[in-house]
Parts: structure tokens; sequence; C-alpha cells
């Protein structure tokens, strides 16, 4: 076993580490999915390993079990596996059953209706218990009318089923269901593509991008994502508003891909061509995306603290007023992007206030969050009087145990 020094800073126990296994910095960064410059950031110090999830990846990576040599935090030992959340057997049962039946003559119209319903309750408040126990019904229903519906109703409820599985996408993301996450994505596609409708199928590839960038698979979802660009483009200038919409909201998803990349110029060109389309629409939420010049502040925020420049994330941040984004997703994503910056300056207390405000907007998200126990664990290392009174009280409700 090898005894590392308790001070031996984080990027230097990946280092000590990488070499005990024998594994070059490529074959390091070939293993997680990201370039080598990122790899060499994070030895150097030079970039920090933000997400919990990462730290996971790296771990396994270099054969380390106990987290706590690796990190020097308290995080506790790697678990085999996470515990599925209480709402996913129902779900994924309603996913996969071999006979959905409907409980009467299908109701195209009520079915559309509740799926709007039911975003609108995600996004406005986000009770993950609510709308966790919404959609195993809502799915079983939509999958026994699909194939009994022909004629003008059909549409429709291709397009209800688009949407309703990018809910479930959402969904099961968040509570880290992601073997159910992307078979939904997969799902709306398949419905999209049944509906004949290019502006669905663009929102398909959006959500089908967004679950393979957590999942890091990163140049997978390029391809995707400028697939779905390349369509779309020709048809802009006749198009609606909400393809226009669609165009800005996919050029932030491959901001997001190509900082993950560390192509930062590809990144910046990218919001650049958003903020442009968010600048001539105004602040829409077509297909549910939130698309407009605040989310496209919240992205330029994400990749300044990617890029490892948490003044400029906070300076970018201080533009951008969130109170009124209607979706509350959003609103958390801009409090924690800002509590990391925060927290790479050291700047502890300010920190801890926008995870607090963070959890205000929804308490289900911040004791799921991957990132915020990652930042509360860091947040604990470092403890100060300033801070303890309410960061202890912040750990013990999302279930870190000091």
């Amino acid at each position: 076993m090898v005894a590392v020094d308790p001070g031996l800073p984080q990027g230097e126990r990946i280092r000590l580490y990488r070499r005990r296994a024998g594994l070059t910095q490529e074959q390091c960064a070939q293993l997680k999915g990201c370039t080598v410059s990122a790899w060499r950031k994070w030895e150097s110090g030079e970039r920090q390993v933000a997400a919990f999830s990462d730290w996971i990846a790296i771990a396994r990576i270099l054969r380390v079990r106990d987290l706590y040599r690796l990190t020097g935090m308290p995080v506790g030992t790697m678990p085999d596996a996470p515990a599925e959340h209480a709402t996913m057997p129902a779900i994924r049962a309603a996913m996969l059953s071999f006979d959905p039946r409907p409980a009467g003559e299908p109701d195209v119209q009520g079915l559309a209706r509740a799926v709007r319903s039911a975003w609108d309750i995600w996004q406005e408040s986000r009770p993950f218990g609510q709308i966790g126990a919404m959609l195993p019904g809502l799915i079983t229903e939509t999958r026994a009318a699909i194939p009994v519906v022909d004629g003008p109703p059909r549409d429709l409820l291709l397009r209800a089923a688009s949407m309703l599985y990018f809910l479930a996408r959402a969904y099961t993301k968040h509570v880290g269901a992601h073997d159910v996450s992307l078979l939904a994505a997969d799902r709306a596609m398949a419905a999209a593509i049944k509906a004949d409708d290019l502006d669905q199928r663009a929102a398909a590839a959006w959500n089908i991008g967004m679950i393979l960038a957590g999942q890091r698979h990163t140049e997978v979802a390029q391809e995707l994502t400028r697939a779905a660009v390349a369509e779309l483009e020709p048809t802009l200038a006749d198009g609606p508003a909400a393809r226009m919409s669609l165009f800005g909201a996919l050029h932030l998803l491959r901001a997001m891909l190509f900082a993950r990349a560390a192509d930062e110029n590809a990144a910046c060109e990218a919001l650049d061509t958003a903020e442009k389309v968010a600048a001539r629409l105004g602040e829409r939420n077509d297909f549910r995306m939130v698309f407009g010049p605040t989310n496209v502040g919240i992205y330029r925020t994400w990749v300044a603290v990617e890029f490892s420049r948490p003044g400029e994330a906070i300076r970018t941040a201080q533009s951008y007023d969130v109170r009124n984004m209607p979706s509350v997703e959003r609103r958390f994503t801009y409090y924690i992007t800002v509590a990391r910056a925060y927290c790479i300056r050291t700047e502890d207390v300010a920190a801890v206030h926008m995870l607090l405000r963070a959890e205000r907007e929804s308490a289900d998200e911040a004791a799921l969050n991957v990132e915020v126990k990652a930042l509360v664990r860091e947040l604990l290392r470092r403890e100060t009087v300033l801070t303890r009174a309410e960061l202890r009280p912040l750990a013990d409700r999302i279930g870190i145990v000091d």
C-alpha cells in the first residue's frame, strides 16, 4: 500500500497512483474518454476534478478503491453500485413491459394534456416523488395507444410520446438511472421519426446528446449534434421560430461538448452562434429547452469554469438574473456553477451561499446531485468558523456524514 502524505495535492495523488498502476497519461486519457491535455491539467493542478462522477471514473482507471486516498477528501469508499431511486422500479417496468395494456379507449387529447401538465410541474417545482409517480402510468398509456391509434390523432400522439420520453430522459438522468435515460431518449427519437417531424427529431437529438454528454461519450454526441445542426440550418430562413430555437440550443450543447474535449476555440464559436440566435429570438421554452440570452449566459459561465477561469465565470454570472427563468433545473445549475467558481477561488462563504440558493430551488436535486456532494465535501475539508454553521447542516440534509 502506498503511503500518501495527507497534505499531498490532488493532482499529485493522481500522478502517484497512475505511475503505480503502470499507466501513461495517454493511456489514462483514452480510458477516461478525455483529451491528454485535460488529464495533464488534472495532474498539474491547473484544473480541478470538480465532478464526483469524474473522481469515480479516475479511481476505477487507476484501480484505487478508497476514494479518500485518491482525493484526500472524506468521500468514503467507492460503492459497488449506487442505490436505485425508489421510483425507478415502476418506471423501468413501464418502459420494458412486454404487453402494455390500455385502461380503456385511448384518449390522445387527454394524454397530450397530461404530458404538458407533467412537464409544467417538472419545470416549475421539480418534485421528484410526484413526477416519479406520474411517469409509469403515462408511459404505459402511451405505449398501449401507439399501436392502435391511426389517422390524424396519430401525429398528435407521436409528438406527445416524444415529449413524454424527453421528460422521462430528464427525470431518470437526474436520479442516476442512465440506462433508462438513454432508452427514453432513443424512444423519443423513434416517435419523432414515425411522426416525420424534423423539429421533433432535432429535439430528440438534443436529448440523446445530453445523456451521451453526461456519460462522457463526447465524440458520439458531437457527431449527432453536428448532423442535427447541418439538417436544420438550410431550413431556418423559412422555418418557424421554434426551429431557430432548437438550432441555438444544439449549439449550446455543442459548446459543452467542445469544452469537455478541451477545444476552447470551438466552444467559444458555438457559444457565439447561440448568442446571436438568442439575441434575435429572446427568451423561449420550445420543446422545454429554455433557450434564450439567459441560458446562453449560464453556459458561458459553465464553460469559463470548465477552462479554469473562475473569475471570468463569476463576472459573467453577475450579468444575468435567473430568477424569472421558467425552469428550476436551469436556476439550480446556475447556482451550482457559480458555487464551483467560488470554491475554486477558495471563497468559501460565497460558495456555501450559492449552494444554499441551489438547495432552495430544489432540495430533492441537491440531495441527489453528485456535484453538490463533491463541493460540500471539499468545503467541509477546509471549513472555518465562517462556513461551519451553514455548511454542516447542509451536509446533513444531503446525506453526507462528516
